[in-house]
């Protein structure tokens, strides 16, 4: 029997079907049956088909090029579906590669051996096998890649999607500034301070019991007393760059579109021109998305990035992208907002919830170490144990008596990209929260 099987599986037709489809696209089935989320992958499936068909007219070497070069795409593709990002801005980001701590995820260390396994198998299959290959009747991989394609899209289209209704559909421009209001002060500006809060994947819970523990954490430290509260929720699109064109410049166009030049319909220009001083900061590098290029032609008159703030000494916050913990930059920014003589525009962007978070840091407002808690996927608990402690640390900062009056506006980026679909279905789909705080009186 099992000589038969091995005999079955020699057979230059099987072993085609083996070295296009299956291995290929073994390590992301495996993914989505264990319920990691896994865009549909359409494209890369026909590539991998395409590149094992070439075997019969292309050297063993060359294909096992062309295998690599459809694995780089399929990389790139799964990345640019997860985190929101153009397939532009994915190739762009490369160059910051090393600004990550990668091997500091267990998932990331796995992910990458898994493939690195596969696809050596794979290679060797192709140098070792390449005759048998070229002898290899097409029919086969081709009809199951057919039946492939389909299932792909059936099993990894995610929940609730309307993917395909919103095909060829115009997407209505939404943001915070817009539906919070916050856009009348900017364009009717009084002399108060402004403060933005970009809040790395903080989308909107599904169930009410999950996001009154962020409304309750805004509303903490009595500043109900000082300050209006005010919440809701607006569409987003893309990834954390796309959410800061969105709020600060209006439009869906990518913020590569602001590395050559200014662009003086943004929101911190049009501020500075009513005598604001703008002001930016982020827990993390500068050159992450170049931010240190871009941020001055949307009108960010200084910068402040993670190494400008450092102190010696300083706890740091994240795993993949470790930098000044949040809470902390708050209060450097709530001490600049006190110390201030002129009236400030101040940006504040968030780092420590990106994904992946260790599961092992919090605040411990929240029990994550169990699923009979309020947030029962342990990832997203961590995540939202980090959103409550920022928002109780602004709550608490401008709750405070010496604190100059401050319109403030906190936003999510954009859902958290988590690889759990269970985790991922906590949230509402295409959404992210706002909270809107504006002096009384």
């Amino acid at each position: 029997m099992v000589r038969a099987l091995a005999a079955w599986l020699r057979r230059p037709s099987i072993m085609l079907v083996i070295v296009g489809l299956i291995l290929p696209n073994l390590a992301f089935v495996v993914l989505a049956l264990l319920g990691i989320s896994v865009p549909p992958r359409t494209l890369p499936i026909i590539l991998y088909l395409l590149a094992a068909a070439s075997i019969r007219f292309l050297p063993g070497p060359l294909v096992i090029l062309l295998f690599a070069a459809a694995l780089a795409f399929d990389i790139m593709f799964c990345a640019t579906q997860m985190f929101g990002l153009t397939l532009t801005e994915a190739v762009f980001a490369l160059q910051f590669i090393h600004e990550l701590d990668i091997l500091s995820s267990k998932l990331y260390i796995v992910l990458i051996v898994t493939l690195v396994a596969v696809f050596g198998y794979t290679f060797y299959l192709l140098l070792r096998h390449a005759r048998v290959l070229r002898r290899a009747g097409w029919l086969p991989m081709l009809f199951l890649g057919i039946v492939a394609v389909p299932a792909d899209v059936a099993l990894n289209t995610p929940r609730h999607s309307n993917f395909w209704l919103d095909v060829g559909r115009d997407i209505t421009f939404d943001s915070a500034m817009k539906n919070s209001g916050f856009i009348k002060r900017i364009e009717k500006p009084n002399g108060r301070h402004m403060l933005v809060v970009l809040v790395e994947a903080m989308g909107h819970f599904a169930d009410p019991a999950q996001q009154k523990l962020l409304e309750d954490a805004i509303a903490s430290s009595d500043i109900g007393a000082r300050y209006d509260i005010t919440e809701g929720t607006n569409s987003f699109i893309g990834g954390t760059t796309a959410a800061e064109m969105r709020e600060f410049c209006g439009t869906h166009d990518s913020y590569l579109d602001r590395l050559a030049k200014p662009d003086l319909n943004c929101l911190p220009f049009r501020m500075g021109a009513f005598g604001y001083q703008t002001s930016a900061y982020h827990g993390f590098s500068g050159e992450m998305f170049e931010r240190s290029d871009w941020w001055p032609n949307i009108g960010f008159q200084e910068r402040y990035f993670g190494s400008d703030v450092y102190q010696p000494g300083e706890q740091l916050c994240g795993s993949v992208f470790v930098g000044i913990c949040d809470p902390a930059l708050v209060k450097r920014v709530a001490k600049r907002i006190r110390e201030a003589t002129s009236p400030q525009f101040t940006y504040l962007l968030t780092v420590n919830t990106h994904i992946p978070v260790l599961v092992d840091q919090g605040y411990q407002h929240l029990d994550c170490k169990t699923r009979n808690g309020p947030v029962p996927e342990r990832e997203v608990c961590v995540m939202t144990d980090a959103w409550i402690e920022l928002l109780q640390t602004i709550a608490e900062e401008w709750s405070q008596p010496g604190m100059p009056p401050t319109d403030i506006l906190i936003v999510g980026d954009h859902a958290p990209p988590l690889w759990y679909r269970k985790a991922r279905d906590l949230f509402t789909t295409g959404e992210v929260t706002w909270f809107r705080l504006s002096p009384k009186g």
